[in-house]
């Protein structure tokens, strides 16, 4: 896989220390995009460089987070939007009120839910990627 190819994927993937690392790599000729990315020496960027690139929004990202606000008696409501802000704010234009508490599970992206509706097993990956408009309410479930 060559660098190009990693930092597209990092883009697709929403790994954005990632792909602002590798595009500091190209930025600054510590690589070039048609090379071969395995072996890659981490201690070449400087990360201080990244956080301000990332900062900028240099690579004009617009990932779209996962934050999950707990409804009571276990359960969750699930919200994919790009910020915490715009979570909340869907939230109270769905439920009539601002959640108290927030959790961002954008780390948890890979997980999977049952849809019984689908007879199927979705990631909330899947279930974002298939989202047209953000924010959004991805689903309300029961925990444990």
């Amino acid at each position: 896989m060559t660098f190009n190819e990693l930092l597209l994927e990092a883009i697709k993937c929403d790994d954005e220390l990632l792909a602002y690392s590798i595009y500091w790599l190209i930025k600054n000729n510590v690589v070039k995009g048609t090379d071969f990315a395995n072996n890659i020496n981490w201690n070449l960027v400087n990360h201080e460089e990244v956080k301000q690139m990332r900062e900028r929004n240099e690579l004009n990202l617009q990932t779209i987070k996962a934050y999950s606000v707990p409804l009571g008696n276990k359960q969750h409501i699930i919200i994919f939007a790009q910020s915490e802000e715009s979570a909340k704010g869907h939230v109270y234009a769905e439920l009539g009120r601002i959640p108290t508490k927030i959790f961002d599970i954008s780390n948890k992206m890979d997980m999977s839910f049952w849809f019984p509706e689908q007879q199927k097993n979705k990631s909330l990956r899947q279930v974002r990627d298939e989202t047209l408009v953000f924010p959004a309410t991805a689903m309300i479930f029961t925990k444990g």
